[in-house]
């Protein structure tokens, strides 16, 4: 059950009232958020890598706009903030996955596809897209994007549309292959999406190609290229490079950051994430290290030469069991919804036919059910699922 209204503005209005008060004040000046974001930049650690994060200034004036126009995602969002991690969750999720389409142009050595037998999901369409979002108007944040390529789904752009419409910020990632055709790479842009994550595997022909296999890497550095170029005339950095280390490119280290720079990209995130679908002790050989301080000092040295902001993404150094807030947040306050419209409790668990949580048109009633309840006991109790293993440090 979640928290009625009573009870919320009895526990919260104060916090409540405050919140709308400073998300108009944003939102009907928004130099004085401007500002604030360029001396938050300003104070930022040149000589540390940190976690990615958004444009700023475009994120939070979305979530500011979103607030004011929809009450209930602010009061989900305080919620959400505020309640702490039980196996009956009092708020829903501000944030969630969607999956557009499930198949894919590529066969990358390290992806859910190798495993998969049989046929590919259905595609999620535009009806389903906008039946979900309706019914939940609390999320501050959707990721379009699941196992397969986005762009394979033509009817991923009215899903965007859709979305940032109701002042959801939206992501994707995509694989690059696509943007030449029928100019996706400037209906991207134009879609109102909030950030468009490239994978990039491979620094040259050969590693890229052999780690994403049906790729062609001189056509892909081509439309990133013309990606980047069009972005460029926008005022603002849409554009992320998402490079996914592991053993056969971790000699690239360096190299990454060049092309990146060569391409047009003013960011970019190494990951260190990569995780076996659901299955412990997959893909144990492609698995590579986090970077050494002598390591990173020469990736930012590169960095601020080149002008592109670097950052890493390593999950499996910050869930731990022992306290509730130091486990994954996903249980509590996240979910992948496939393009079958299956609930999963987590987008890096690929095997659709394995895990099944629920149908998303009744999320809300899914979301406090048996199955999840008994999913976050076992994250609360340090039983963590096999599934979840690979996120953890159990050490």
């Amino acid at each position: 059950m979640l928290m009625s209204d009573e009870e919320f503005l009895r526990l919260y209005q104060d916090q409540y009232d405050a919140a709308l008060a400073e998300a108009r004040r944003y939102v009907d000046d928004p130099g004085i958020l401007r500002r604030e974001v360029d001396e938050q930049a300003a104070k930022a650690d040149p000589t540390r890598l940190v976690v990615p994060k958004p444009d700023q200034y475009t994120y939070r004036m979305m979530n500011y706009r979103g607030f004011v126009r929809f009450p209930e995602r602010l009061k989900n969002y305080i919620l959400a903030r505020n309640e702490s991690r039980t196996e009956q969750c009092l708020s829903l999720p501000f944030m969630m996955d969607v999956e557009p389409v499930s198949r894919c142009n590529f066969r990358c050595i390290m992806c859910a596809n190798v495993k998969r037998e049989g046929k590919p999901k259905p595609d999620l369409s535009l009806a389903d897209f906008k039946r979900f979002m309706d019914l939940n108007p609390q999320f501050v944040e959707v990721k379009i994007q699941g196992v397969g390529e986005p762009l394979l789904n033509r009817e991923l752009f009215g899903m965007i549309e859709y979305a940032t419409a109701r002042d959801t910020w939206v992501r994707t990632t995509v694989n690059g292959s696509l943007l030449h055709v029928d100019d996706n790479y400037k209906r991207l842009v134009d879609s109102g999406i909030g950030e468009v994550q490239t994978s990039f595997d491979g620094a040259t022909s050969e590693v890229f190609e052999m780690i994403r296999t049906g790729a062609d890497f001189d056509q892909i550095v081509k439309n990133l290229t013309a990606l980047n170029a069009y972005v460029a005339t926008k005022g603002r950095d849409y554009t992320r490079m998402w490079v996914l280390l592991q053993s056969h490119n971790r000699h690239q280290l360096l190299d990454f950051v060049r092309i990146a720079a060569r391409m047009g990209f003013r960011r970019m995130t190494y990951s260190v994430v990569l995780t076996g679908w659901g299955e412990e002790n997959s893909f144990s050989d492609l698995k590579v290290g986090p970077f050494s301080e002598e390591e990173e000092e020469r990736i930012l040295a590169l960095a601020r030469l080149e002008g592109v902001d670097v950052s890493v993404w390593n999950c499996t150094d910050r869930f731990r069991i022992g306290s509730p807030e130091t486990l994954c947040q996903v249980p509590f306050a996240r979910a992948f919804i496939g393009s079958d419209l299956r609930i999963l409790p987590c987008g890096t668990i690929g095997h659709y036919d394995d895990i099944n949580f629920g149908h998303a048109l009744s999320f809300r009633e899914n979301w406090n059910s048996p199955t999840y309840k008994a999913f976050r006991r076992a994250h609360l109790d340090g039983n963590i699922p096999s599934f979840c293993r690979e996120c953890y440090n159990l050490d």
